[in-house]
């Protein structure tokens, strides 16, 4: 596999996949939806007992690293 020229075009390889992302307070798990002007956008269920969806934005300068699930 080779490896996309920017953080981006990769991220983007990734759509549709189920990703972990980590910042610097959280770790979200969810699948990916988007990437589109250094936002990443995450389908993610709320967690607990409820059985809900959300949609998160993260912003590409506070990822500390992501991981495919």
């Amino acid at each position: 596999m080779d490896f996309a020229t920017t953080f981006e075009e990769q991220l983007r390889r990734l759509i549709g996949e189920t990703i972990q992302v980590a910042t610097d307070n959280n770790l979200i798990e969810g699948r990916l939806i988007d990437v589109e002007d250094g936002t990443i956008e995450l389908r993610a269920e709320a967690g607990g007992y409820e059985r809900e969806t959300r949609t998160v934005l993260i912003p590409l300068t506070a990822v500390n690293f992501v991981r495919e699930v």
